[in-house]
């Protein structure tokens, strides 16, 4: 448990797992923070708040991006632990800002900012599918008038 105002500055590493069941308080990590394991929370919650942001545009061809991307079951080499994910570097050739490299070239996917491209691909399928509907309708439609 982390309780009260909680600042790193610089790295932070953890071999191992690291477990937060509970975050209260402000936590603020300036630098890279690192976890060579897993790590257990009670919830994640990501600044996101619009007085923090400039030059805000729609995501576009969202669909088109997440067709693209593959997900896959595979083994962790360390601990031979089954798991599914993604590969960072596949997600990189569609999506370069959703992938961080460190020093030693190791790549990172940043999961959460999956959320908002998922979110606005499905809008573009919904669209796709309401023109189909009409279109179907109108077809229907034509064959009832024969």
């Amino acid at each position: 448990t982390i309780s009260g105002n909680t600042t790193v500055t610089g790295n932070a590493t953890v071999n191992g797992n690291a477990i937060i069941p509970t975050i209260s308080g402000s936590t603020h990590i300036t630098g890279d923070a690192t976890v060579d394991g897993s790590v257990t929370a009670g919830g994640f919650f990501y600044t996101s708040d619009s007085r923090l942001k400039k030059d805000v545009r729609p995501l576009t061809h969202a669909l088109d991006k997440v067709q693209h991307l593959n997900g896959v079951a595979f083994t962790w080499k360390k601990n031979n632990v089954q798991d599914i994910g993604i590969i960072a570097q596949n997600v990189e050739k569609v999506m370069p800002d959703l992938v961080s490299t460190d020093k030693d070239g190791m790549k990172s996917v940043k999961y959460a900012n999956l959320v908002a491209v998922l979110i606005e691909a499905v809008k573009e399928q919904q669209k796709e599918i309401e023109g189909l509907k009409k279109e179907i309708s109108k077809l229907q439609n034509k064959r009832s008038a024969h």
